[in-house]
């Protein structure tokens, strides 16, 4: 593996987070080689800035993919080489000197459970010491130099952090994504370390502010700087996660997110939803299936289909109510409801009735007399 994959892959032990709505902290024309990075005067390098697999950075995406928040202290870290790698006695002590290449040294940390600020109901327990892998060390002619992500914290030992942690797939317990970890020395929100530098909490949130995109929601480290935990906790509670996330809690973080982006599934449209309601499928739908489908197609009618969603939330009521029993249903609605599918899709759906109903022929609707004009 060569350096620039390493640097650019050491965000925050598991990867996360999508498509940040933020100016980066630098400008990488370099692609995230490490050389060509952003280094401070203390000398820590700043890395690429990486899209990551899971959002991280809004309270819509904590209570959507996180599972517990925490005040930490990080106790102690630990250099880690990747399997296979030579040691220092075989390089030159992780010099690089004979090819004067740069090298990356990974780095483990331990955290130590301070406080509890906020679980997502029936989320797995947070154990009180947990370990992972952070942003670690470039190594070049002899120098070390600390390598930090841009927009998020090293985690530095002694320092304390407010973290939303996700616990993946495989058990293990990691921060959410680089937006998930804001810096809480002396017990107020951007106070500490951020990028590896130590920053006051009134610089922090100027920091982010300089960064919020008009229209987009606001992120955690702007909406809670200066405040205690607790201050995280009121918002979270009052937060609402996003609808498709909710229905697959279930699923870890990383697979969570891929239902909600629709990552390898096509996008649902309007007429592909109304495929099976057409006279040729020959679909078997209750009254309540149908009512289902329908109220599906009302969601995708558009902004310019207010007058198709209305007439197709009036018959699906209509029909929920009616059991099946033809007379009960709206139709009006439900005549405007198929002219409105035949209209954008083409497809023949007949008179959109239920075609899998238990009212016999001579009592009502009956079970062959659904779609079929």
């Amino acid at each position: 593996m060569t350096t620039r994959t390493k640097i650019a892959g050491a965000v925050l032990g598991a990867a996360v987070a999508g498509a940040l709505a933020l100016v980066p902290l630098t400008d990488d024309h370099s692609g995230g080689d490490a050389e060509n990075s952003n280094a401070d005067s203390s000398g820590v390098v700043l890395g690429s800035s990486e899209k990551e697999a899971v959002p991280s950075f809004t309270a819509t995406d904590w209570v959507s993919y996180g599972d517990r928040v925490a005040v930490v202290r990080v106790t102690a870290e630990h250099e880690r080489r990747d399997p296979g790698e030579e040691t220092g006695e075989e390089t030159g002590e992780e010099t690089g000197e004979e090819t004067g290449e740069e090298e990356y040294l990974s780095r483990t940390v331990d955290l130590q459970v301070r406080e509890l600020v906020w679980a997502r109901s029936d989320a797995p327990a947070l154990p009180s010491t947990v370990s992972f892998t952070v942003d670690g060390w470039q190594v070049k002619d002899g120098t070390k130099k600390e390598l930090a992500s841009p927009d998020t914290s090293r985690l530095e030992v002694g320092h304390d952090y407010v973290i939303t942690f996700a616990r993946f797939s495989d058990g293990a317990w990691s921060p959410l994504g680089s937006g998930g970890v804001l810096p809480y020395d002396h017990g107020r929100i951007g106070e500490g370390e951020f990028q590896g530098e130590t920053v006051t909490a009134d610089a922090y949130r100027s920091t982010w502010e300089e960064r919020l995109v008009p229209g987009d929601e606001e992120p955690m480290a702007f909406r809670t700087a200066g405040k205690p935990a607790t201050g995280v906790q009121g918002i979270l509670r009052s937060a609402t996660p996003d609808a498709t996330a909710a229905r697959y809690f279930a699923l870890d973080p990383a697979a969570r997110y891929e239902k909600v982006a629709g990552a390898g599934e096509p996008a649902d449209t309007f007429c592909s939803v109304a495929a099976p309601l057409a006279v040729s499928e020959d679909s078997r739908l209750t009254p309540d299936e149908l009512a289902a489908v329908l109220t599906d197609l009302a969601g995708l009618a558009g902004p310019g289909g207010k007058d198709d969603a209305s007439a197709l939330r009036t018959y699906a009521t209509s029909l929920e109510a009616g059991a099946g029993d033809s007379a009960s249903v709206d139709d009006t609605a439900r005549k405007a409801s198929a002219a409105g599918i035949e209209r954008k899709c083409g497809t023949d759906v007949g008179e959109l009735l239920p075609t899998d109903t238990e009212v016999d022929a001579e009592g009502g609707a009956g079970t062959d007399g659904g779609t079929k004009g």
